[in-house]
């Protein structure tokens, strides 16, 4: 029996961009993300990212965080680390960027266990690919995980709509 791919609306699932042990301060990227597109089929697909949707959450002491900064979209890896500047990104890899999500600090409703930001008006299409990789570039003076007690999280999901 053949089993066709799935089409239409599609997310990614939570996925982490800081961890609560991972220093990010301003102007620095946390930790580059996988994330597979294929997980049944193994062929590429194609589609167009139609929103994102950011949580931060404080599992220790510290405040939750309405962080300003953006989410970046490659589809070829960078090997950015947390609390990188992004010096090591080469000239062709930055070539391999294909969105960008701005967040600022308006963009989030916090409340004292989490925040979330939903971000809708900037779809971003993508061609044919397996993965593609996400990084956080924190713009926020304040820095996440920097005192002792915080354990901040910064997660996202995004929802995309599958061509192929």
């Amino acid at each position: 029996m053949l089993t066709l791919p799935q089409y239409g609306i599609q997310h990614i699932g939570v996925t982490e961009l800081v961890g609560k042990n991972e220093q990010v301060d301003q102007n620095e990227f946390g930790a580059e993300v996988e994330v597979t597109l294929t997980p049944t089929t193994g062929r590429p697909v194609s589609g167009e990212f139609l929103s994102f949707t950011l949580y931060a959450t404080e599992e220790g002491s510290g405040a939750v965080q309405d962080s300003d900064g953006e989410l970046l979209i490659f589809t070829a890896t960078t090997g950015v680390t947390a609390g990188n500047d992004g010096s090591g990104i080469s000239a062709a890899e930055w070539q391999t960027c294909i969105g960008r999500i701005k967040v600022s600090p308006s963009d989030w409703t916090v409340e004292d266990a989490g925040a979330v930001a939903y971000i809708c008006d900037k779809p971003i299409p993508f061609h044919d690919a397996q993965s593609l990789f996400f990084a956080w570039r924190h713009l926020d003076a304040t820095s996440l995980n920097d005192a002792a007690g915080d354990d901040e999280v910064l997660d996202f999901d995004a929802w995309y709509v599958r061509y192929s």
